[in-house]
């Protein structure tokens, strides 16, 4: 009987125990599905900030990375990508990355010794590429154990990046600190961290994107300084070859923030207004599918790869806490909140 009473209190003791664990898991999974928003801030400032927002409520709760973490998040948050239950923000001028945990925010790690971080591609589970605006050379990074590990020279700056089988595209925008023109998109062997091709052009090309169907779109918006008409190139990853190039109808056009949603099949990007294109489509569109107005100026978009919403900050005056609005991809506006000082990238959080 005494044994009997005895193994009754241990089986008492666990469960206790196991109901404390989860009650503690659950008080930690703060964050619901929703969307995290960088806000840049002002360069040299070091006032970047993480806002949240949930789609369920339509509300936004600001200054989430500080609130949590009691540590500032730098100067300029660029760019922000999920792998599993963890975010990596890069904070570009404070030449470093925050790895977060999606569900509450706590900082889980950081990649530091980096020159000027732009975004980050993951590979796999412990290799990531960073690319970097004032280095001609990228970071080969383990994600998970926050270390850098190795680098690869290509030879220029580098911007966005995407992944198609184990080619890595890599867009080089920016012509800071080389001689050759800003019109090339590297292609990286991940395997071995081998630049095995590059790819001709237009001028600054600023974002890429992979398609239903594997291509890599690339949008160049031709130079800051108008030096070329802005294009959207296609390209076959198989092959490397140029299968489609679209022309825009004037120099003076800027497009940028090519995005893809999550089925593959749609292209977004801005160009004094929201644009969408059909992968299908031999024509740009010449109209925007949601205008600009007077009182909002759209400066970044965020594709949700589930709901398909589209996502786009105003910044207003670049002084003041800036304005997120969010559409139904039939172009009906669902929200408006605000969020903090220069509105960037948006990263989606399902978990």
């Amino acid at each position: 009987m005494k044994k009997l009473i005895i193994l009754f209190l241990a089986v008492i003791g666990i469960m206790a125990s196991s109901c404390k664990k989860d009650k503690n898991d659950s008080q930690d999974n703060t964050l619901g599905n929703g969307v995290f928003i960088l806000n840049q801030g002002n360069f040299n400032s070091a006032n970047a900030t993480l806002s949240y927002f949930d789609p369920a409520d339509n509300t936004i709760t600001n200054d989430v990375f500080f609130n949590v973490n009691k540590v500032p998040l730098g100067d300029v948050a660029q760019s922000i990508t999920s792998s599993g239950n963890t975010s990596f923000i890069v904070v570009n001028n404070s030449g470093l990355i925050y790895a977060i945990d999606n569900r509450n925010a706590k900082i889980l790690g950081s990649i530091t010794g980096l020159t000027s971080p732009r975004f980050m591609l993951i590979i796999d589970q412990n290799k990531a590429y960073v690319s970097d605006l004032y280095s001609t050379r990228i970071a080969v990074v383990n994600p998970s154990t926050y270390q850098v590990v190795d680098s690869i020279e290509v030879g220029r700056t580098t911007e966005g990046m995407v992944m198609a089988g184990s080619e890595v595209f890599v867009a080089n925008w920016s012509a800071f600190g080389q001689t050759a023109k800003n019109d090339m998109v590297v292609v990286i062997n991940s395997l071995n961290d081998v630049v095995v091709d590059s790819i001709r052009v237009g001028i600054e090309p600023n974002s890429l994107v992979v398609d239903k169907y594997d291509f890599v779109w690339v949008l160049c918006s031709g130079g800051y300084d108008n030096q070329q008409v802005p294009s959207l190139w296609k390209i076959d990853p198989r092959t490397h070859f140029v299968v489609d190039t679209l022309i825009f109808d004037t120099i003076t056009s800027n497009p940028d923030n090519l995005n893809v949603n999550g089925t593959g099949d749609i292209l977004y990007y801005l160009n004094r207004g929201i644009y969408k294109f059909s992968v299908d489509s031999v024509a740009l569109d010449t109209v925007p599918f949601i205008e600009e107005r007077k009182d909002r100026h759209f400066k970044y978009i965020g594709v949700d790869p589930v709901t398909g919403d589209i996502y786009a900050s105003d910044p207003l005056d670049y002084q003041t806490n800036g304005i997120i609005y969010r559409y139904k991809d039939s172009g009906v506006l669902l929200s408006k909140n605000e969020a903090g000082l220069i509105p960037g990238a948006f990263g989606f959080n399902y978990h």
